[in-house]
């Protein structure tokens, strides 16, 4: 049912439906996890086999007793085995049997991880360590400093701003080697840390593997890690329990902290982060209630990134060793339409790139090509010479033709060699559809495979192309950044000032811009004393010298909001309904922004509220249940509403078809914007 949104009773109704749909598909979703499919054949020898292959430790990876006419027969089918048995048998596959082997083994990957999301069990079993690096790493060679693995000196399908891939790489040797270099680069802060329930993972984890010590000995940073975060998932508790988890991460930083150095605790919706003096690293706890690490791990974005250290063992993806094996993030769909609460979250144009510089680009399966159906154009499409288009669109044609395009404008009309870019995108772009993203995607990594081969200049913070429209949730950090640098100059103080210049500025930019005089009724005006103080006890971002002060009520996250009286009060009733269930104090989500103006209960189903949308210690965790996460999406979207309201945007985007939105775009005349340089 499509309900029209130009009344607020048709928002919240709409509102309500959105959320009970998701409930529901949850309900459904762990139901049939836990449904096992009835077995009404006797299982083959083969389907005994691969049940047996299935079962195997870590430890017990090894197909050697299987005959190789089996294996040849059936290896590439059996996705529910461990990724170490996989390729330890793939050694004795004839190469016959596949027509692409390399390409093959990507394939698998994706159709294995179907199975581990799905798989009961231990987290561990289908997770890879650096003990398996014998099997999963063919093609390297082990020595007491470092495993080098060579590279594959080409790989099926497209590849997309992999031109900083290096031919070879050194990982640690060992598990032992690994703790010891991680205990350094994290500059000795987790020293004494109960690993219970913790898992480290991401980027930092991946710079430790790859820091092998120089050949004289003397201990080695790769640079391209120098300034990244720790960040800490907490996993298997409950939301009281992860406080407490919290409470002794920050204990433990303490202490290892030197004597008189400043700290500052920092909250905003996503993340708790940690922070002391430059080049200190900062500790940044991700506030997500997960299962378990493989449940971190799956939820990453880019396959390089899935990798994580529990204190004790290093746990890939099978992805994540296959990223180190080729250099390339294996491009899906998720990248795009995942989501921070679903198996797999979307990727930013920003983190791509930041990985694309430290030498993992993206790479386009040949099968992903062939899996799109061609299409027929509208008639009335031209292509940039004017000329009728006509047949079928083919993803890589269309990529090609960007990557064409964007060299003769970058080369052609900047008049001077190594021009400076600031980006390529056309004058009010609007990627409000997936192909015309995925030109401006592509034209963004053209500029910078031209950069990297030095035929042009890039500028620093350069803006990639990046959707208006991102979730609020994509990335993990929202302290001002753009205001303070991580360098010899940072201090806590001026932080904490940032923090507050920030908040104020966001609630007074609210204020001051309503020129449709929406707050008006709510008791908010351009020079109202009182109430507008009380207004701006707004926080985004909260910062305390603890953590007990940081969460306390006093210091609850408050983001103002406008939206239907009749949903506030279902969403009040509905995760207060999740609160008692999960055993904890029932708080209100929504309350009244203004005192004096309380429409909590108004039975008008027209009459819309303002309200402070507080975020406790307790709500704060994502996943604590699956109600309080589709309110706190319904709210996130009401507040990009609201941010379109205050603006006096009202502009609403025509329903174009794929085809005819990239078609107008096309025919919009993109503009260069480049800027001078000095010799």
């Amino acid at each position: 049912m499509s309900y029209p949104v130009s009344q607020w009773s048709n928002c919240f109704a709409l509102a309500k439906a959105a959320i009970e749909k998701h409930v529901e598909a949850h309900k459904q979703y762990l139901s049939d996890l836990e449904s096992v499919p009835p077995t009404n054949h006797v299982p083959r020898l083969v389907d005994l086999a691969a049940q047996r292959l299935a079962a195997f430790s870590m430890q017990q990876d090894s197909l050697d007793d299987i005959p190789s006419v089996i294996l040849g027969m059936y290896l590439w089918k059996w996705h529910n085995i461990a990724y170490s048995a996989f390729r330890r048998g793939l050694l004795r596959v004839p190469e016959s049997t596949s027509g692409d082997p390399i390409e093959s083994i990507d394939e698998w990957i994706l159709s294995n991880e179907k199975w581990l999301r799905d798989k009961g069990g231990k987290w561990q079993d289908g997770l890879v360590t650096l003990s398996q690096a014998d099997s999963v790493f063919p093609n390297s060679l082990a020595s007491p400093a470092g495993r080098t693995i060579q590279r594959p000196d080409s790989l099926p399908g497209h590849e997309i701003i992999c031109a900083a891939r290096e031919p070879h790489i050194t990982i640690q040797p060992s598990v032992k080697a690994f703790k010891n270099t991680f205990a350094r680069i994290s500059d000795g802060l987790l020293k004494n840390l109960n690993w219970n329930n913790i898992l480290v993972a991401g980027g930092i984890v991946l710079g430790t593997l790859l820091s092998v010590d120089l050949p004289d000995g003397q201990p080695h940073t790769d640079p391209r890690w120098k300034s990244s975060d720790i960040d800490i998932y907490i996993y298997g508790l409950s939301a009281d329990e992860a406080n407490q988890k919290v409470e002794h991460i920050f204990k433990t930083f303490c202490a290892n902290l030197p004597p008189g150095t400043p700290r500052l605790v920092v909250r905003n919706c996503t993340t708790i982060t940690l922070y002391a003096r430059y080049p200190l690293r900062r500790i940044q706890i991700v506030l997500k209630l997960v299962k378990s690490p493989k449940t971190v791990l799956l939820n990453f974005d880019l396959d390089i990134c899935a990798m994580g250290w529990d204190g004790h063992t290093i746990w890939m993806l099978p992805r994540a060793a296959r990223a180190l094996e080729t250099g390339c993030n294996v491009f899906t769909m998720d990248l795009i339409h995942g989501h921070y609460l679903s198996n797999r979250r979307a990727s930013t144009s920003e983190r791509i790139f930041k990985y694309a510089d430290k030498g993992y680009g993206i790479r386009i399966l040949p099968s992903y090509f062939s899996s799109i159906a061609a299409r027929k154009l509208p008639l009335t499409l031209t292509d940039r010479l004017g000329k009728p288009r006509e047949g079928t669109l083919e993803l890589i044609s269309l990529i090609h033709e960007e990557q064409e395009w964007t060299v003769t404008e970058a080369t052609g009309k900047a008049g001077r060699p190594r021009p400076v870019f600031q980006n390529m995108l056309p004058k009010g772009y609007r990627p409000t559809r997936s192909l015309t993203g995925l030109c401006g995607f592509v034209r963004s990594a053209t500029l910078w495979e031209m950069g990297h081969r030095g035929e042009i200049s890039l500028k620093g913070n350069t803006i990639w192309a990046a959707s208006e429209y991102q979730d609020a949730m994509t990335t993990y950090d929202e302290t001002p950044r753009s205001q303070y640098k991580w360098d010899e100059n940072f201090n806590v103080n001026a932080l904490e000032g940032y923090i507050y210049a920030a908040n104020l500025s966001e609630i007074s930019a609210w204020i001051e811009t309503d020129f449709n005089s929406r707050l008006t009724p709510h008791g908010v005006e351009m020079d109202c004393g009182d109430d507008e103080a009380e207004l701006k006890s707004f926080r985004r971002m909260v910062c305390a010298p603890t953590v007990d002060a940081l969460l306390s009520k006093k210091r609850d996250l408050r983001l103002q909001i406008l939206l239907p009286c009749e949903f506030a009060v279902y969403a009040n009733d509905l995760v207060s309904q999740a609160q008692v269930e999960a055993g904890l104090p029932k708080t209100k989500l929504l309350t009244p922004a203004v005192r004096e103006c309380n429409f909590l209960g108004n039975p008008d189903p027209q009459t819309d509220g303002l309200f402070f949308w507080r975020i406790g210690k307790d709500l704060m965790w994502q996943q604590l249940d699956c109600r309080v996460d589709e309110v706190f999406e319904i709210l996130y979207a009401f507040r990009r509403v609201n941010e379109q309201l205050r603006s006096g945007d009202r502009r609403q985007a025509s329903l174009y078809n794929e085809f005819d939105a990239f078609a107008d775009w096309v025919q919009g005349g993109p503009r260069l914007r480049y800027h001078h340089f000095t010799t």
